[in-house]
């Protein structure tokens, strides 16, 4: 496998590694009691993030490299002892992120079809993540304006 491949599902890996939800997995935000809905969605992309990270590192590996999973960015730090209704909208802000650079990966990737294809279902679970984290983040502005607490509206 080219070195340029290699790069590129590096870079696939880290997002996946160093994305947001493996970040709160250790730095917990600030929850309200009833409210561990909201956490609990976050774990379950970071559990599927790490299942799509093994594969990743697997295919790394079986072309004789070495994975590279890189560091947290340095701005989660600031994010980690706030409310839970904010970390899920700043979560939807870096998930936007994440599914824009993993498109950029798959367009690089179009030459090579098992890293494409890896990267096109890492989209898929992607665009998912993004659609609960919005999902989560719109019960919980419901929540807060109709003045529900733990049960949502309508």
């Amino acid at each position: 496998m080219k070195a340029d491949v290699i790069h590129w599902l590096n870079r696939l890996l880290a997002i996946h590694c160093r994305s947001f939800p493996q970040y709160m997995r250790w730095a917990r935000p600030h929850v309200p009691a009833g409210r561990g809905q909201e956490l609990e969605a976050v774990d379950a992309i970071a559990l599927d993030q790490d299942i799509m990270a093994e594969r990743i590192s697997r295919m790394i590996i079986d072309a004789d490299a070495l994975p590279r999973t890189g560091e947290f960015p340095m701005e989660f730090t600031d994010l980690h002892d706030l409310d839970i209704d904010y970390v899920i909208l700043t979560a939807v802000r870096y998930q936007e992120q994440d599914v824009a650079m993993i498109e950029q990966l798959v367009h690089r990737l179009q030459s090579f079809a098992a890293a494409r294809s890896l990267a096109e279902e890492a989209l898929g679970m992607s665009k998912g993540h993004l659609d609960t984290l919005r999902e989560t983040a719109l019960a919980a502005t419901t929540r807060q304006g109709s003045g529900v607490g733990v049960q949502g509206s309508e």
